[in-house]
C-alpha cells in the first residue's frame, strides 16, 4: 500500500504538464480519423494548409456524434446568455473521468477568427485537485495562445474568457459544458467590441485510454500551422438555447473562487498542523457540498497517513472515509479498486473479496464487458501482490472463458504480465520465463518501447531465478538426508515452520537457535512488509531498530533468495546481523536481486499460506527450536 505522508497529501497531483499539451502530445491515443457523418480534415497530421488545398470544413449545426476509437460520445456547439456553449459528453472504455488528475480528462477548445492565431481553452473535468504545499492551487482551466510563427504557446492571464461545469461521477463517462465569452477572446479579427461572426474551431478531448482530435490532420500544439483543418462555423448559425436567469459564467466563476477559499481554508490548518481542524473542515464541507469529491478524497487521505503516523485528533478508520468518497462518485472503478487494494493490503481477504463480487454484481460491470474484464484484471493484480493467488486464479479462470475480452490487444497484454506476476509471486520463475518469452515472440508487433524493456528486465532475473533453482534443487536433496534444525513459529495468524540451513549458515543458525531456547523471540512482532517482497521481524524495540546485543559476522554461501527463503536482515554494514530476520513471499526481482548479498538461513517448509497473510503487528506468540543436533548451539558474536 501506499505509504501517505502529509506531504505526499499536499502535494498530490501538483505539476500541470503543459509541454504534453494535455492531450495532443500523447501520439499513441490519436484517433486518425472521424466516423462519416461527420465532417473529415485532411487525413495527415504534417498538412500545413496553405493556399490552394480544400476550404475548411463546416461544423455541422445542431447535435451530432463523434465517436471514439474505443469509445463515443458527442460534442454540441450552441449559443446561451450572449456566449458560445459547448456540451460535451464522454462515454470511454477504461480510464475516462477517473476522479483524478490524469492528464487524459480533459477538454482543449481552440478557437481562431484568422486560423493563423488563436486560443486554446482547457478545461479540466476534474473536482477533487488539491494543493501543492506552497499555497497553490491548479486551475480548473488554463487559457493559452497561439500563434503560427511561434512554436512555444502563450500562458495567458487576467479575464477569463471562459468557464465550466463537469460531472465526473462516472469512471468512463463525464460530461462537461463551457461557456465562452467571445468578447474577451483576443485575437486578431475580434475585438470586445466589434465580435467577429465567423469562426474557427477545433477539439481535442479525451483520456490516456482514447483521445479524440476533431477534426483529423489539425496540428494540435499550433493549430495556425494547419489552419485548412479548422473547423468553420458561424455564431449567428448556431442552435440557441433559452437564456439561464443567473449568468452561467458569473455563477461558475463565483462557485469557483469559493472552493478555492475552502481549499485555503484546509491548506492553512494543515500549515500549522491543526490535523483536527483540517477532518472537522473537510467533514463541514463534505456535509455542505456532498458532491464535491476533492473534500471527501481528502479526508480519505488524511485518515490514511494518520493510520500511518500519528496526528492528534484525525479518524484513523480510512476505511469509513474512502468508502464515503466510494459513495459519492459510485460509477468510478479506480475508487473501487483503490478501496479494494487497502483492503488486501491490510490482509482483510475475506471483507474485499466479498465487496468485490458486489462491484462485478453492478451495472458498472454487467452492462460494460470491456470494464467488466478490466477491473477483475486490476482486482487479480491486487490479490497477487497482496499474496491470495486462489482469488486471482480464479479471475484469470473467468477471463479465459470470455474471449472477447482478450481481442483487446492492450488487454490481451496486460493479462500476459499479470499471468507472468502470478508465477513469480508463486515462486514458479521457470513458468514466469515462458509467458515474457512468449510476449516477445507473439506479441512483438502490440508492445511499445517501455513494455518492451520492461520484459527484457524481468526476464533477466527470471532466468538467474530459474537457474539458481536448479542449484537449489540439488541443495535440497542434500538435505533431506541430513538432520537440520526447525523452528516453530506460532503466530497469531497460524503456524510457519521454517528449516535452518546448519551446514551453509552454522553460527547464525547456532545464534537463531539459541535466541529461540532462550524465548528472545516470544511476543516479538513484524514491523516490516512489503508487497511481493518480504515481511520482516525479531526485532525487540519493534520498529527495526533492535537486536540482542550483539552482532554476527556474515556467512554468505551457496543458498540463494526465492519465495520462502529466510535471510538475516542487516544494515550497510556487512557484518551487522543480530535477530532480525525477513521471509520472502515471491521470486520477485527484488528478492532475486539480494542473493549473494544477504546471509540465507533457511527455508519455509510449512505454512506459506501463513506468511502471506502477516502484516505489520502481527504477533509471534511463540518461536521454539527443535530437530536440533546433538550439540550445543553457542554462537559466536561480535561487540557491537
Amino acid at each position: 500500500m501506499r505509504k501517505a505522508l502529509v506531504a505526499g497529501l499536499l502535494a498530490f497531483a501538483v505539476a500541470i504538464v503543459v509541454g504534453w499539451f494535455l492531450l495532443g502530445n500523447s501520439g499513441a491515443g490519436l484517433v486518425p480519423g472521424i466516423a462519416q457523418d461527420t465532417p473529415k480534415g485532411d487525413e495527415t497530421p504534417e498538412s500545413k494548409g496553405e493556399e490552394g488545398e480544400k476550404p475548411n470544413p463546416e461544423l455541422p449545426y445542431g447535435e451530432y456524434n463523434i465517436p471514439f476509437e474505443r469509445g463515443e460520445g458527442y460534442a454540441k456547439f450552441r449559443r446561451q446568455n450572449d456566449m458560445l456553449r459547448l456540451d460535451i459528453d464522454v462515454r470511454l472504455p477504461y480510464s475516462g473521468g477517473d476522479g483524478q488528475r490524469s492528464r487524459g480528462s480533459c477538454v482543449d477548445l481552440i478557437l481562431s477568427v484568422d486560423g493563423l492565431h488563436g486560443r486554446h481553452l482547457f478545461f479540466y473535468p476534474n473536482p477533487i485537485w488539491l494543493p501543492d504545499g506552497r499555497g497553490n492551487f491548479p486551475p480548473y482551466r488554463i487559457e493559452m495562445s497561439y500563434d503560427k510563427d511561434k512554436n512555444e504557446p502563450l500562458r495567458l492571464q487576467g479575464e477569463p474568457s471562459f468557464v465550466g461545469a463537469s460531472d465526473v461521477k462516472f469512471w468512463d463517462h463525464w460530461t462537461a459544458t463551457i461557456w465562452v465569452d467571445l468578447r474577451y477572446v483576443l485575437v486578431p479579427g475580434n475585438s470586445p467590441t466589434s465580435l467577429a461572426e465567423t469562426w474557427h474551431a477545433g477539439l481535442v478531448m479525451g483520456n490516456e485510454a482514447a483521445t479524440l482530435v476533431y477534426p483529423s490532420g489539425m496540428d494540435v500544439q499550433n493549430p495556425g500551422k494547419t489552419p485548412k483543418n479548422l473547423l468553420a462555423f458561424e455564431v449567428a448559425k448556431l442552435p440557441e438555447l433559452e437564456d439561464e436567469d443567473e449568468s452561467p459564467r458569473d455563477e461558475l466563476i463565483k462557485a469557483e473562487k469559493e472552493r478555492y477559499e475552502a481549499m485555503r481554508g484546509v491548506e492553512a490548518k494543515f500549515a500549522v498542523r491543526d490535523y483536527k481542524g483540517v477532518m472537522e473542515g473537510l467533514t463541514a464541507r463534505t456535509e455542505s457540498h456532498p458532491t464535491e469529491l476533492w473534500a471527501h478524497y481528502l479526508a480519505y487521505l488524511l485518515s490514511y497517513t494518520a493510520n500511518q503516523r500519528p496526528m492528534p485528533g484525525v479518524d484513523t478508520d480510512y476505511a469509513k472515509f474512502e468508502k464515503a468518497f466510494i459513495d459519492a462518485c459510485p460509477g468510478q472503478s479506480s475508487a473501487h479498486l483503490d478501496y479494494l487494494r487497502n483492503l488486501v493490503g491490510d490482509a482483510r481477504f475475506e471483507e474485499a473479496t466479498a465487496y468485490a463480487q458486489e462491484v462485478f454484481a453492478s451495472d458498472l460491470c454487467t452492462k460494460r464487458p470491456a470494464t467488466d474484464g478490466y477491473i477483475r484484471l486490476q482486482w487479480a493484480q491486487h490479490c497477487i501482490s497482496a499474496g491470495n493467488p486462489d482469488e486471482a486464479i480464479k479471475q484469470f479462470k473467468y477471463i479465459d472463458e470470455r474471449p472477447e475480452l482478450l481481442t483487446d490487444d492492450g488487454f490481451r497484454i496486460d493479462y500476459a504480465f499479470q499471468k507472468a506476476a502470478l508465477a513469480s509471486r508463486q515462486g514458479d520463475s521457470k513458468k514466469a520465463v515462458e509467458i515474457y518469452s512468449a510476449l516477445i515472440k507473439d506479441e512483438a508487433k502490440k508492445l511499445n518501447m517501455q513494455q518492451f524493456n520492461t520484459i527484457q528486465q524481468l526476464l533477466q532475473f527470471q532466468r538467474q531465478a530459474a537457474e539458481q533453482w536448479e542449484d537449489e534443487l540439488k541443495y535440497r536433496e542434500e538435505d533431506a538426508k541430513k538432520t537440520n534444525p526447525r523452528i516453530v513459529l506460532e503466530t497469531d495468524g497460524g503456524k510457519v515452520v521454517i528449516e535452518l540451513f546448519e551446514d551453509d549458515a552454522p553460527n547464525t543458525v547456532a545464534s537463531i537457535v539459541s535466541l529461540a531456547q532462550k524465548k528472545f523471540y516470544d511476543g516479538l512482532t513484524f514491523h516490516r512488509f512489503v508487497e511481493d517482497f518480504m515481511i520482516q521481524g525479531g526485532d525487540p524495540n519493534g520498529d527495526g531498530t533492535g537486536g540482542p546485543g550483539y552482532q554476527l559476522k556474515a556467512e554468505i554461501s551457496r543458498r540463494n533468495h526465492f519465495r520462502g527463503t529466510v535471510a538475516m536482515a542487516r544494515t550497510n554494514d556487512p557484518n551487522s546481523q543480530g535477530s532480525q530476520f525477513y521471509i520472502c513471499v515471491s521470486n520477485s526481482a527484488n528478492v532475486i536481486n539480494l542473493s549473494g548479498q544477504y546471509v540465507v538461513v533457511g527455508r519455509v517448509i510449512e505454512g506459506m499460506d501463513v506468511v502471506d497473510k502477516l502484516r505489520v503487528g502481527a504477533k509471534m506468540k511463540t518461536v521454539r527450536a527443535e530437530n536440533l543436533r546433538e550439540h550445543e548451539y553457542k554462537p559466536e558474536t561480535l561487540s557491537k
